[in-house]
């Protein structure tokens, strides 16, 4: 049972909404955006401009505190040394002391991610009580007698105190337990799922877990159903978090087997074409990869591989990782439903190959999109809602027109044995039904062996 001070405060509270509090908040420190441009010539903390933040959730879905920071455009200097980094958490501290932000948040908290050295800065002490949390970043640093000291003086004045998962082995840490209020869980650390620093979370029960960098609807499931933590992941953040996206949208998990089979090919430095291969072999992979894509993306993805080189590897690795610590029971899933899919989309794939057809990427994936809605069982129109792919894939879903549709009514008409379709469709496309047989038969072989053979079925 936690028993922490920020437990009782904020895991099962029900903020009142104050509306105009709310509107001077947003006024003074936006939403943090990706689209956060321009320079600041001045780092000047009297700035108004210069703050922003993100929302963070419980697992009820309601909003239980911020996390303050400086803008993009500011943070991304950050790196230049150790004297940017200091200016930077003082002009942050100093904001939160000028502006009433922490009065317009009721009785939500404010989170700081702070370097651990200057939570010595004597401003820190002037947000005691208003409840702040700073989370200290200690990098490789260990921890000394004098910043247990220190911790334990502003504890005692109302500061709560949060520390990364990943540098919770750091040297000294063990004497700072008793006074960590939180564990922030970086998904951009993937450190924070190793095995040992999951057992050195499982032996402090009372930390409650904030997962932050939350970026997708991925991500945030992974989170959501994470078998290295469980409901121990109490709080959510990041952009996918505050654009309040719907939760629960895809209850349907990717195959446990695809997904390790994908990280172990990472892992060996396997060709691209090798990965794509392997995206391929799970549609509901492949559909939330494109999907992970439009969240970092603005590009119009028509393929599989086009869809790996987007998101790059170190990023898939990751977010592949997030997976495998994640609920994905491969004996729920339609597997049946998903060999029709890819047997639909090879056969359309090869038609389209043999036709010298430049596209036969995207017929491959309209084949597997088509059948996207039965799969994660919604409306097909909001499976395509939730991508960004090129017209020509779209249309021939949506309004069974274009370039890639008579691809897509052959292969339905091949599988309902509707021979006067199947016919017609050979004329059209100056394909001869016998080739169509034969490459329906090679589909299928397909589809077995990436389906079944590599499961060990």
């Amino acid at each position: 049972m936690m028993s922490s001070l920020f437990h009782r405060l904020f895991l099962n509270t029900t903020p009142e909404v104050d509306t105009a509090a709310f509107e001077r908040l947003n006024a003074l420190s936006p939403r943090l955006t990706e689209n956060d441009g321009g320079i600041v010539s001045e780092f000047n903390p009297e700035d108004k401009t210069i703050i922003c933040r993100e929302t963070i959730v419980n697992r009820q879905e309601r909003v239980v505190g911020h996390e303050f920071m400086l803008k993009k455009n500011i943070t991304e200097r950050v790196h230049i040394g150790h004297a940017m980094r200091r200016l930077y958490d003082q002009a942050l501290v100093s904001q939160l002391i000028s502006l009433p932000l922490l009065q317009l948040l009721g009785q939500r908290f404010a989170l700081v991610h702070i370097a651990a050295e200057h939570i010595f800065e004597s401003k820190v002490a002037h947000l005691a009580g208003q409840h702040c949390m700073f989370v200290l970043r200690f990098v490789d640093e260990s921890v000394s007698d004098e910043l247990i000291e220190q911790v334990k003086k502003l504890r005692k004045k109302g500061v709560m105190i949060g520390i990364l998962a990943h540098e919770c082995l750091n040297a000294g840490m063990e004497r700072l337990v008793d006074d960590v209020d939180m564990l922030v869980l970086d998904l951009h650390e993937e450190a924070s799922f190793s095995a040992d620093i999951a057992e050195a979370i499982h032996a402090q029960p009372q930390w409650p877990l904030l997962a932050c960098h939350i970026d997708s609807y991925e991500a945030f499931d992974a989170m959501w159903e994470s078998t290295l933590y469980g409901e121990r992941v109490c709080f959510f953040q990041g952009p996918f978090i505050s654009s309040r996206d719907a939760w629960g949208v895809n209850p349907t998990p990717a195959l446990r087997f695809q997904v390790l089979r994908l990280l172990d090919l990472i892992d060996q430095e396997a060709p691209t074409q090798v990965l794509v291969d392997a995206l391929k072999a799970d549609p509901v992979l492949l559909y939330k990869l494109l999907r992970m894509n439009k969240a970092s993306s603005t590009e119009l993805i028509g393929s599989a591989e086009h869809a790996l080189l987007s998101v790059g590897r170190e990023t898939l690795h990751q977010w592949l990782t997030f997976m495998a610590h994640s609920q994905m029971p491969d004996a729920g899933r339609d597997l049946e439903l998903l060999k029709v899919a890819l047997q639909r989309a090879r056969l359309m794939q090869l038609i389209a190959q043999s036709l010298a057809l430049p596209q036969a990427e995207q017929v491959f994936l309209t084949g597997i999109l088509s059948l996207m809605g039965a799969l994660l069982q919604q409306p097909l129109a909001d499976t395509l809602k939730a991508i960004d792919v090129p017209r020509e894939i779209s249309a021939a879903l949506l309004t069974r027109s274009g370039l890639h549709f008579p691809y897509l009514q052959l292969a339905c008409a091949v599988e309902t044995q509707d021979f006067h379709t199947i016919s017609q469709c050979c004329q059209a496309l100056h394909v001869s039904a016998l080739v169509v047989k034969e490459q329906h038969a090679a589909a299928a072989q397909w589809a077995e062996s990436v389906l079944y053979h590599k499961a060990g079925q």
